[in-house]
């Protein structure tokens, strides 16, 4: 029998502790009502759960959104049913005016009332508003706005490179360093300047540099020289603070190079002179300064000269023709370069059927602008409204161009954008054109006389119609508010179920299991009790 070390009761009081510990959980989540408390609790659950709470949570704003929206339509409309009455009503005195039976003393007492009914459609122009927000003076304009841009960004099609600064000579060449070339020099990398301090180098390591040069270098002293050359170089990035990547470098068929540790258009490696310090010595030549840029290229599918694509631009729809192919032997910047020609070709010929000669005339569409982003995609930026493109029937040149799933966001640009989903790109815009007198042409109406009142009369009818047709567009928009909501609430709710089986706990279950932790933890108590009786049994032996 053993008694310095009781086996037995070690073994239920772990058991004891476990039982305990696990009791201990089950209580905690019996009173969370959560399944998951903490991470380590399942740590991809906590994960899976936290990104839907962050969709719900949005879902449910983008709902209120939409509310709000509607409100702020329904002030808009509501203000254009009174001037839709007005209209009514100086288009009835307009016949009346038009009438033989009327004096001219009749005539001007009518077009007083013309007037102040005038004033009064520019009144609600001028101040009707939501949250402080100008709905009908124009503000909320969108064809020919010019006051912010449409971003329309689609998918990478370009290859990025980083840049590259290879030796123009052979580091066996010649002695490229002295002692009296350890001084300080600038080195540009990624638009940057980086100051380094060769003078700073110990003895050995000058030795180590000027070693790895000459007719006598060998492949272990170079490569040794071109380690500590890129050492030091990020030694002195990391000195700086900048936001620069470390580079990399390397000895190639006997030369450095040297690679920036960034890809894209800005990527840069540039050295300020051939014979300004190490860096300049070692990649020059004659002088001249060592530069290479990073290169984006068009890495897409090949698009052929005379694919056509389909686009909108607000109500006006276009086809573009491509001029040129665009493939992998063109740079990003040439490709976008050329999309943007092709399609302000298009809009130019648009604008000539519209009639439309300038900024300001009815129709007018300006040029976009086709940039290439330094992660290699396309973004075509228009004033006009957001961009639309669409293939042609059993064509893909929208889909070749990483365009299909192109990507419209609006900036100010004079409209007004409804966030309707818990993502971004999830909104819509829409416009309020004019709705004062003179921008529905009825400024100029006077019924004073015959000619006057008839003339009228043509002015208002158009007039009453383009307040019908802005009536229509904001009851569309007010309608397809409404379904957006009922969808959302639809999905806040089926996300809500989702989540709450990944987070919430299984009560019923929870208190089984609950149930069976604390008895086995009350039997656990009790067998410690009789394992420690068990070593007082060797006192019989003692009698």
């Amino acid at each position: 029998m053993i008694i310095n070390h009781n086996i037995t009761a070690l073994n239920t009081h772990r058991q004891l502790s476990s039982n305990s510990a696990a009791t201990s959980k089950n209580i905690e989540k019996l009173s969370s009502g959560l399944r998951i408390n903490r991470a380590g609790d399942d740590a991809a659950g906590l994960a899976i759960s936290e990104k839907m709470r962050g969709q719900i949570r949005g879902l449910d704003m983008a709902s209120k959104n939409a509310q709000d929206g509607i409100s702020l339509i329904q002030t808009a409309e509501g203000a254009l049913n009174e001037t839709h009455s007005i209209l009514q009503r100086v288009r009835e005195l307009s016949v009346q005016s038009s009438n033989g039976t009327n004096t001219e003393e009749d005539r001007k007492a009518l077009q007083s009332e013309v007037g102040q009914l005038k004033e009064e459609i520019d009144r609600i122009g001028n101040t009707t508003e939501f949250n402080t927000k100008k709905l009908l003076n124009g503000a909320l304009k969108t064809a020919g706005a010019s006051v912010g841009l449409d971003s329309t960004t689609g998918t990478a099609v370009g290859k990025q490179t980083a840049a590259v600064a290879t030796a123009t000579a052979t580091m066996k060449s010649a002695a490229l360093v002295g002692t009296n070339d350890f001084v300080s020099e600038k080195i540009k990398i990624d638009g940057t300047e980086i100051k380094v301090d060769w003078q700073n180098l110990s003895t050995d390591e000058q030795n180590v540099i000027t070693a790895g040069t000459g007719t006598g270098a060998t492949a272990t002293g170079m490569k040794a020289a071109a380690e500590l050359i890129v050492s030091k170089i990020n030694d002195a990035i990391d000195k700086s603070g900048a936001n620069v990547a470390h580079i990399s470098g390397y000895v190639d068929a006997d030369k450095l190079v040297l690679e920036s540790g960034s890809k894209g258009t800005t990527s840069e490696i540039k050295t300020a002179s051939a014979t300004a310090s190490i860096a300049g010595k070692f990649l020059g030549a004659a002088g001249a300064a060592a530069t290479n840029l990073g290169t984006s290229t068009y890495n897409g599918t090949t698009v052929a000269t005379g694919s056509k694509f389909n686009f909108q631009i607000g109500d006006t729809k276009l086809q573009a023709v491509l001029t040129g192919d665009i493939d992998n032997t063109k740079s990003m910047k040439d490709a976008a370069t050329q999309l943007q020609t092709d399609i302000n070709t298009a809009i130019a010929a648009a604008n000539v059927a519209a009639g439309a000669s300038k900024d300001g005339d009815f129709g007018y569409i300006k040029n976009v602008k086709v940039n290439a982003q330094s992660d290699g995609r396309f973004e075509i930026v228009s004033e006009s409204g957001p961009i639309n493109l669409e293939d042609l029937a059993g064509k893909s040149t929208v889909k070749d161009l990483g365009l299909s799933q192109a990507q419209t966001d609006a900036s100010g640009n004079g409209g007004v954008t409804f966030q309707i989903g818990a993502n971004k790109g999830q909104s819509i815009t829409f416009g309020v054109n004019d709705m004062r007198s003179a921008a529905l042409g009825i400024a100029g109406v006077d019924i004073s006389t015959t000619a006057g009142a008839s003339g009228a009369i043509t002015s208002l009818d158009k007039a009453i119609s383009s307040v019908s047709s802005e009536r229509a567009k904001l009851g569309a928009v007010q309608n397809r508010l409404e379904h957006t909501i009922n969808n959302l609430n639809t999905s806040s709710e089926n996300l809500t179920a989702a989540e709450s089986r990944v987070r919430d706990v299984d009560m019923a279950k929870e208190m089984m299991e609950q149930t069976k932790n604390n008895i086995l933890a009350q039997a656990a108590q009790a067998m410690l009790a009789q394992a420690n009786q068990q070593p007082q049994g060797v006192l019989q032996l003692l009698r």
